[in-house]
């Protein structure tokens, strides 16, 4: 069998819902060798039974529950391409994706990370809005916000064969990768839009939201320990700005009080973070005004993307 040019990697846990469009869209793509890897993460649903409809069409790795961190690690150790892609289980990517990742990457073989811009979708899979990614990443860039979604990344299979991989800081063992990663080689930006991410609700959002600030910290904190040179000014204004996404996600989900404590949090850090004055004055107001705010908010965002 010709070795393909990429191998996508899918960590799979109780995603029954969206696990057969999922795999529909990698399997659907033209014009490239490539292989599909699937972890299944000892899922208690009915994944494993759909995805034993495609036994034939891809690579499947079971294994107890050990997160999405171990998973995307076995994908990776069985995997046989040079280039690396992940998707997640709830993800999907557009026609022509994978060709055109090949095709940028073997012009930029010296860089040792891809990712994009993503189309936003809700749990229907209907359209939400663009999500934009930094164009031009640096690290003092990717310490300050994580910017990039894992379903839009390939990676060069070299960066773990340097010994560098997911490591279990969920939900945010990928900002920690990207960091590691940017300290090895080059972070490039692709100029396409070729995945579908999907934004679940905030009740959904708001389960996972004090886990995801306090690995958010974890990773921050074991950055800033490899670079010292970088300065407690650049620290505090990061540490603000994991704050400012927990206030934002608590807003989201009408959680007003925890919301203004987050807000102080990343005023005390960045006293002139503007956004953070607004959604503590916005944690304040009652709830059904603030939920009004909040679906204007998204209707103009879906009309400017």
């Amino acid at each position: 069998m010709k070795k393909p040019e990429i191998s996508v990697v899918i960590p799979v846990y109780n995603q029954e819902r969206y696990i057969q469009e999922t795999l529909e869209s990698v399997l659907s793509q033209k014009g490239v060798e490539f292989e599909v890897i699937v972890v299944n993460d000892g899922s208690t649903d009915r994944s494993a039974e759909f995805l034993r409809i495609y036994k034939d069409k891809i690579i499947l790795v079971e294994q107890e529950n050990q997160g999405v961190a171990s998973a995307r690690n076995a994908g990776v150790r069985n995997s046989s391409a040079d280039l690396i892609a992940f998707l997640d289980g709830d993800d999907k990517y557009l026609p022509g994706h994978l060709s055109n990742l090949v095709a940028f990457a073997r012009e930029n073989s010296d860089a040792i990370l891809f990712y994009g811009d993503a189309e936003v979708i809700d749990d229907k899979s209907q359209r939400l809005y663009t999500q934009r990614a930094e164009p031009f990443p640096d690290l003092k860039k990717l310490l300050l916000k994580n910017f990039i979604i894992a379903s839009s990344v390939i990676v060069s299979k070299s960066l773990f064969e340097k010994g560098i991989w997911f490591e279990p800081f969920h939900p945010s063992e990928d900002w920690d990768l990207w960091l590691r990663a940017i300290e090895q080689g080059r972070l490039i930006h692709y100029p396409w839009l070729g995945v579908a991410y999907r934004k679940h609700s905030a009740s959904a959002i708001k389960s996972k939201a004090v886990l995801a600030e306090e690995m958010s910290l974890a990773v921050l904190n074991r950055a800033f320990f490899r670079h010292p040179e970088l300065g407690n000014k650049l620290k505090d204004m990061a540490l603000a700005n994991v704050y400012y996404e927990s206030m934002v996600r608590f807003l989201a989900s009408a959680e007003s009080k925890e919301a203004r404590t987050r807000a102080r949090l990343c005023l005390h850090y960045n006293p002139m973070h503007l956004s953070a004055w607004l959604g503590l004055f916005a944690g304040f107001l009652p709830a059904p005004v603030f939920r009004a705010i909040i679906t204007l908010r998204r209707q103009i965002r879906r009309w400017l993307s």
